[in-house]
């Protein structure tokens, strides 16, 4: 069964398109106020001004799943949704953050800005999470062009988490964890892309968990939301897509280098374009890119359009459908090259398409997988050894479920063939692909190729290309070459001395080597090839965390072993659940109040513990930690609410009435 993200747009209604803008389409939630060309893309995204350090709050329905897989918790899947909301703090060329603010109540309404997330009966099969956009405000005017001010973002999970009808695996699985940042990227404005990257959607996506984000999305959320001087850091094209003179819209533009991530953006309804974030490298160095345009994906099984994508509008309120019926195309100038340059903080123009009708439907939407160790592993690593001679041992890549790859040789047995005329290749680097064959029953909707890469070519992604009589298909990032195979966790053990270590044995291990404790990094504090020694985050005592190794090359422990090990903290000599006694017990709307929280057997914890309300209307300035069991916290509400509703975290440990914890006012007021 195919799986998707879905993106769901509801009440997408904006009044007066009032102000002209000199901003140009990325992909975002597009709307044009204009109904005749030239055309002004004007996007939807938070507006700064209304949040507090820029800083989107997101809630968490304290209903919580229905059921979850066997070991795993509530406290568990907060810690990642938590760490997918990290991975977006992570980009420092971006101005937009996401923070934790508490549990909500389903039914919550509130007039600032937010994200909730839910967890509901209507994710049907086949879709893994959706995200609806919910509220919007009127045109307003920006320093970078105009836009839509959001308002409410909801992503909406499964409920039932406790088997593979959605996810395979419980909540610290690479599934689950991607699926959350993507659909983070939905919350704060970002629409599919065809450039192997989280946004992405589920079958061409290239992102694993210890490296989700791609230039892709790195460019994407930098230039709605940009940091001081980003534009001026990284450069620019434009042109115009024309199929018989006429303009193309939503067609997919794409800047791609031999051994780097893909940037993309589509097309206004004119054809025209402007890609922006092409990174340039460093001083005195330049970057060879080659341009493509292809058209959106047919749309798959539980997908409503093309890509999935929501069309933009005009200033009629008419969508505008996209134009799919033309074929790939690679961007070439007069001399016959292939190749372009950009630079820092300029547009390179004329970079224009002149497309051709397509012959046949060829090939889309191929997801990849790499073969390690009888394994196939997402993301298809492919190790070659430094200093190896100049071919190194061959590995196979398998293209799953691709549209075009094969066709039925039988209908009565159900028996299929590659598709007449399916070559596959690979662009701007030296390898050799060999071997193309199609799996046997049951697996025949797969196909499998032999790839040699020189090393030479070096580490990082590599493009991988599907032709067929008249058309061509391009995937970024189709595998990616690293040093070595994935990391192992083979034990796990107090490290002693009396000490809260935990030692922790295993294979790969890597100076960049991050351990996470469901969803929260480990402090190390010393390593080797084979053995980590590291200080767990905080949680409760008795608490058991699922751990897992991380490398930068985009490589987790999870790929060869899905089941991680798990820890144990000591418990404690008294059984007893944290609870608290808050002080006052209702908050006043206006003004500005100190909240004191009072804790049985918590470990507040400075700098690492977090208050909310679960609302939006309620924003917490500062948060002061007096002792392991005394902390205050100083709020400005917008509304009267009671305090019992607070959600304090230390780490993997969540405070809250919806998780059983007991949560008093104080009757010494």
């Amino acid at each position: 069964m195919r799986r998707r993200w879905m993106t769901r747009v509801a009440a997408l209604v904006a009044a007066g398109f009032l102000f002209s803008s000199t901003g140009v389409a990325y992909y975002y939630f597009t709307y044009f106020n204009s109904s005749s060309s030239p055309y002004t893309p004007i996007p939807a995204r938070f507006d700064l001004n209304t949040l507090t350090n820029n800083t989107v709050p997101f809630f968490v329905s304290g209903a919580g799943p229905s059921t979850m897989y066997a070991g795993d918790s509530f406290q568990a899947i907060i810690s990642q949704i938590s760490a997918a909301a990290n991975i977006w703090n992570g980009v420092s060329t971006s101005s937009i953050r996401l923070a934790f603010g508490g549990l909500y109540s389903p039914g919550t309404t509130e007039s600032a800005p937010g994200v909730q997330i839910e967890f509901s009966d209507d994710v049907p099969p086949g879709l893994l999470a959706f995200t609806t956009l919910e509220s919007f405000g009127n045109l307003t005017a920006g320093p970078n062009g105009s836009f839509i001010p959001l308002y409410l973002s909801v992503v909406t999970l499964p409920s039932d988490l406790g088997s593979s009808t959605y996810f395979n695996g419980p909540s610290y699985s690479e599934e689950f964890f991607v699926t959350l940042v993507h659909e983070f990227g939905h919350t704060l404005g970002l629409q599919h892309t065809l450039a192997s990257s989280v946004m992405s959607t589920y079958n061409t996506t290239a992102a694993t968990k210890a490296s989700p984000l791609g230039a892709d999305d790195i460019a994407g959320i930098s230039l709605l939301y940009p940091s001081a001087n980003y534009l001026s850091t990284v450069g620019s094209i434009s042109g115009k897509v024309t199929l018989h003179g006429n303009g193309v819209n939503l067609a997919s533009v794409v800047a791609i280098a031999a051994n780097s991530q893909a940037i993309a953006t589509l097309t206004n309804p004119d054809g025209t374009y402007q890609l922006n974030g092409i990174p340039t490298g460093p001083s005195g160095f330049s970057i060879e890119y080659y341009v493509y345009v292809h058209p959106l994906p047919p749309p798959l099984e539980g997908e409503g359009s093309p890509d999935n994508i929501f069309f933009p509008h005009n200033s009629d309120g008419v969508f505008l459908a996209p134009d799919t019926g033309f074929a790939t195309q690679f961007h070439e100038n007069q001399s016959g090259s292939q190749v372009i340059t950009v630079a820092a903080g300029s547009v390179t123009p004329g970079i224009d398409f002149n497309v051709a009708p397509a012959s046949s439907p060829g090939v889309s939407s191929v997801r990849t997988y790499g073969y390690i160790k009888n394994t196939y592993v997402t993301g298809a690593p492919h190790t070659y050894v430094v200093g190896a001679p100049v071919m190194v041992s061959e590995t196979t890549i398998i293209a799953a479920n691709g549209d075009g790859l094969v066709q039925p040789a039988n209908t009565a047995t159900g028996a299929t063939v590659l598709t007449p005329g399916l070559n596959v290749s690979m662009l701007g680097t030296a390898a050799q692909i060999t071997k193309l064959r199609v799996y046997p029953p049951p697996n025949q909707d797969y196909i499998a190729v032999d790839a040699m890469v020189s090393n030479f070519a070096g580490p990082g992604p590599k493009h991988l290309l599907f032709s067929t009589p008249g058309n061509l298909y391009v995937l970024p990032a189709g595998f990616t070459v690293v040093d070595s195979p994935p990391p192992i966790l083979s034990g796990l053990a107090p490290a002693g001395n009396g000490s809260a270590a935990v030692a922790i044995a295993g294979q790969q291990f890597s100076p960049t080597t991050q351990i996470l404790f469901d969803g929260l990094p480990a402090v190390i504090l010393s390593q080797s090839s084979n053995l980590l020694i590291v200080t767990p985050p905080p949680a409760p005592a008795g608490y058991t965390a699922a751990v897992a190794a991380f490398n930068i090359d985009g490589q987790s422990s999870l790929f060869l072993n899905p089941t991680a090990p798990t820890y144990t903290y000591a418990a404690s000599p008294v059984p007893a659940n944290p609870s608290l006694v808050v002080s006052p017990s209702v908050i006043p709307a206006g003004g500005s109040v100190t909240v004191e929280v009072r804790g049985i057997n918590t470990n507040f914890t400075e700098g690492v513990t977090t208050v909310g309300f679960g609302t939006s209307d309620v924003q917490v300035n500062q948060v002061n930690v007096l002792s392991a069991t005394r902390l205050t916290a100083v709020v400005s509400p917008a509304v009267t609410i009671a305090t019992a509703g607070i959600t304090v975290t230390t780490g993997l440990e969540v405070v809250s009435q919806a998780l059983g914890s007991q949560i008093a006012a104080d009757t010494q007021q």
